[in-house]
């Protein structure tokens, strides 16, 4: 029986070294120890307080990553992600311009690290403020038409805040106004943004207000007669022709409205030829512009011009016929010849330009008769009309 009990307990002595065996074996062999690579871990930055105080910030910006190589039983390994593994560093002495972050590691687990680069370079810039200019821009149909912008607050200047390098891109804030369509004074919103020299938009910088609220104040325009100034030396009964008679002016409203004609410069229509044409410049008044800087004045050709027409009753017209006069009792002529004489300069009178006509209420009580007249748009030196004379039948009583 004693026996028996030895025997066993050699038995379990060798079992028990044989697990040793066999574990020793496991862990030198199947768990092996190995190195793993992780790449773009996330460095972080433990005094970026004392980066804010001193106005610095990372520029040009980039993500803070890292490659590391891990050591450690494949068992450990296989257990590790990226988020096990804490990557940080502090920038000693900041100052602008190229600065060293020594790297470091933290982790809860059993392995062993080895940076691939255990020291980066960031780039640090001094987070400056600077005043800019504003410039509006105006777009439209009518951006011709603007007499003054006035910015809210009078302001004409911005700040704006970033990166040194960045800041000094910016040339100038601009914002942007449509007029298009635009009659009358008006207020508007307009949105603010740095440029630089190109005029592109400079990003990564902030302005210390976005928008800024506008007036717009529109010209007013105006057509006013042109008149012919003449000199002092000349003759004022002589027959001209002005290219155009009239003239639009623009400027603001107080001076528009107290502009009522634009004169030419002094003229001598005795020097100018008959039938010759001239360029004679107007007298822009101070505050405004106008829409021609000249105008071009012909002198008329004095030669009269004859005309003869007959009418018919039928083509006089009877006006103000108040009593109901039957017209078999209005006498008018079968014929009625009309002599004109007029200024060539005038172009042709036809016989459709003059009108006939005869008014009832101008009755003679003297004679019952009445004249004939007439109507027309041109103007006629002399006129003939014969028989020049209508008699009105009195009515029986």
């Amino acid at each position: 029986m004693i026996n028996k009990l030895k025997n066993n307990s050699k038995i379990k002595i060798i079992s028990l070294l044989s697990a040793i065996v066999v574990w020793m074996y496991v862990m030198a062999i199947v768990d092996p120890e190995e190195t793993k690579l992780f790449e773009n871990i996330p460095v972080t930055i433990t005094n970026k307080n004392e980066l804010n105080e001193k106005d610095l910030i990372i520029y040009p910006e980039k993500d803070l990553t890292t490659n590391i190589y891990v050591t450690g039983k494949l068992s450990n390994l296989k257990k590790i992600t990226k988020d096990d593994i804490d990557v940080y560093g502090q920038i000693d002495n900041p100052i602008e311009g190229s600065n060293e972050i020594y790297l470091k590691v933290s982790t809860s687990q059993r392995v062993n690290y080895d940076f691939k680069n255990p020291v980066m370079i960031v780039t640090l810039e001094k987070i400056i403020n600077e005043e800019k200019n504003i410039k509006v821009d105006i777009t439209g149909s009518g951006k011709n038409n603007i007499d003054n912008i006035l910015l809210e607050d009078n302001i004409d200047k911005v700040s704006v805040f970033g990166p040194r390098s960045l800041v000094n891109e910016v040339k100038r804030v601009v914002g942007t106004i449509d007029v298009n369509g635009k009659l009358n004074d008006f207020s508007q919103s307009i949105k603010l943004e740095p440029v630089d020299a190109n005029g592109k938009v400079v990003e990564g910088v902030e302005l210390e207000i976005n928008s800024v609220n506008a007036h717009i104040t529109l010209l007013t325009q105006k057509t006013v007669p042109i008149t012919l100034k003449l000199s002092d030396n000349s003759e004022s009964d002589i027959n001209y022709t002005m290219s155009q008679n009239t003239v639009t002016i623009k400027g603001k409203k107080d001076i528009v409205d107290s502009i009522n004609n634009i004169e030419t410069q002094p003229v001598n229509l005795s020097e100018i030829l008959s039938g010759i044409s001239k360029d004679v410049y107007l007298q822009v008044p101070s505050g405004v512009t106008i829409d021609a800087k000249y105008i071009t004045i012909k002198r008329n050709s004095e030669d009269d011009i004859l005309a003869e027409y007959t009418y018919i009753a039928q083509d006089v017209e009877i006006r103000n016929n108040t009593e109901n006069i039957d017209k078999s009792k209005i006498n008018i002529p079968k014929n009625i010849k009309v002599s004109i004489e007029y200024l060539q300069s005038i172009g042709s009178i036809n016989k459709d330009d003059i009108k006939l006509y005869i008014d009832l209420n101008e009755v003679s009580l003297k004679d019952n008769t009445c004249k004939i007249k007439y109507e027309s748009t041109y103007e006629i030196k002399k006129i003939s009309i014969d028989p020049d004379t209508v008699t009105i039948e009195k009515s029986e009583v």
